[in-house]
C-alpha cells in the first residue's frame, strides 16, 4: 500500500484516496454508503475521495439509484501513472537544461560520492560517455551491473579491457562475461571504471560483496587517473586470460600502454602498422602530430620502459612513450593505428 502511495503521489492523491482505489478494486462496485461502511469512514470524505479520483481518471460512475462506483483496470492505472512520470519528466528535463551552468572554478579535482545509487549510476555514466578506451575492473558481480553498457559501448567501437577478479563465495559466471572482447581473470581488485584518461571512478568493498559499497571516488585529475592506469596495466599483464579477440583496424587509443600491447601482437604476426600520434615534444615543449610505420613496441618491466618507434616518411625513426614520457622523443596523448594498404 504504501508504495502505491508513494507512485500516485504525482497525481496529487491523498493516502485515502489511495485506499479508496483499492477497497474499489478489491470489493468491486459499490455505492458510496457501502464504502464508507467497509472502510469506517464518514460519507464526506468517501465522496472527497471519490471526486478525486474521477478526476483523474482512475474511477468510473455507474449514474443509477443507487449511484455505483468501480475501479478502472490496474492495466490502465499504471499506463496513466506512465504517462504522468514521462510528462513530469519531460518537463523537468526541459528545466534544468534552459538553467545556465554557473562557472567551474575546479577544471580538475576528486569529487567524492556517499551514495550506492549515486555511485553505480557515475560508474554506469562513465561507461556511456567512453569514446575510445574503457578499462574496467570488479567482481563478476559488479560486472554483470555493467555487462549491457558495456555491450553496447563496444557496439559503438569503443575498445573494452575487464578484468574480473574473484572473490571467495561467489561464483565466475562465463555468461556475465561472453560476448566481450578483452577479458582476464586476477585474484583481486577494486570496483574501476576509467573512460578515454578523462574520467576514473573507484570504489572498494569493504563488507557484503553483493552490496554496492555506498562511498567511493570520481577522479578527473590526469595524473591521478594515470596512477589508476598504471595500477590497472600491471595487474592486466599479470591475469590469466579468459577472451582476448583481436581488435579491428583502425583502432584508437587514448590508453597509451594499452594501444601499445595491442601494436606489438600485430608486428609479432608480421603485420605492417602506421600511426597517428597526438601530444607533445617533450624537448621541444610544444604539442604536435607524428605519423609514419610502427617499427617496434615494447614494455620493459623491470626499467618500465614503453615506448614504440616509429618510422617517418622522411626516413628518421622516433620513439613515442606514454603522456608522462621523459626520455621518449614524443609523449602522446592519442593514437590512430591502422594497416599499411600493400
Amino acid at each position: 500500500m504504501e508504495s502505491l502511495q508513494k507512485l500516485l503521489e504525482p497525481l496529487d492523491l491523498t493516502p485515502t484516496d489511495v485506499k479508496v482505489y483499492v477497497t474499489l478494486l478489491s470489493h468491486g462496485p459499490v455505492s458510496p454508503s457501502r464504502l464508507a461502511e467497509i472502510m469506517g469512514l464518514h460519507r464526506p470524505q468517501i465522496h472527497s475521495s471519490l471526486k478525486r479520483l474521477i478526476s483523474r481518471g482512475l474511477v468510473e460512475v455507474y449514474s443509477g439509484r443507487p449511484t455505483i462506483y468501480r475501479a478502472i483496470d490496474p492495466r490502465t492505472l499504471f499506463r496513466i501513472i506512465n504517462d504522468e512520470f514521462k510528462e513530469l519528466f519531460s518537463n523537468s528535463k526541459k528545466f534544468i537544461e534552459s538553467i545556465s551552468s554557473g562557472k567551474n572554478e575546479y577544471e580538475y579535482g576528486v569529487w567524492i560520492f556517499k551514495s550506492k545509487k549515486g555511485l553505480m549510476n557515475r560508474y554506469i555514466k562513465t561507461v556511456e560517455k567512453a569514446e575510445a578506451n574503457l578499462a574496467i575492473s570488479g567482481d563478476i558481480e559488479f560486472i554483470s551491473r555493467l555487462r549491457d553498457y558495456i555491450l553496447s559501448a563496444q557496439e559503438n567501437g569503443v575498445i573494452v579491457y575487464i578484468i574480473v577478479y574473484d572473490v571467495p563465495g561467489i561464483r565466475f559466471r562465463k555468461n556475465v562475461v561472453r560476448r566481450f572482447n578483452k577479458v582476464k581473470r586476477a585474484v583481486s581488485g577494486d570496483l574501476l571504471v576509467i573512460a578515454d584518461t578523462k574520467m576514473g571512478i573507484l570504489a572498494q568493498r569493504r563488507s557484503v560483496v553483493k552490496n554496492l559499497p555506498s562511498y567511493g571516488i570520481a577522479v578527473e585529475e590526469p595524473m591521478l587517473i594515470d596512477y589508476l592506469l598504471q595500477d590497472f596495466l600491471y595487474r592486466w599483464m599479470r591475469s590469466k586470460v579468459i577472451i582476448d579477440k583481436n581488435i579491428e583496424l583502425p583502432a584508437r587509443f587514448t590508453m597509451f600502454k594499452l594501444g601499445l600491447i595491442e601494436v606489438g601482437k600485430f608486428l609479432e604476426k608480421g603485420r605492417k602498422i602506421r600511426g597517428v600520434f597526438k601530444g607533445r615534444w617533450i624537448k621541444k615543449r610544444k604539442n604536435g602530430i607524428i605519423e609514419g610505420r610502427i617499427v617496434k613496441a615494447f614494455i620493459n618491466s623491470q626499467t618500465g620502459i614503453a615506448q614504440m618507434h616509429v618510422k617517418v616518411d622522411e626516413g628518421r625513426i622516433y620513439t613515442v612513450g606514454a603522456p608522462d614520457a621523459v626520455v621518449e622523443d614524443f609523449a602522446v596523448n592519442e593514437m590512430l593505428i591502422k594497416e599499411v594498404e600493400i
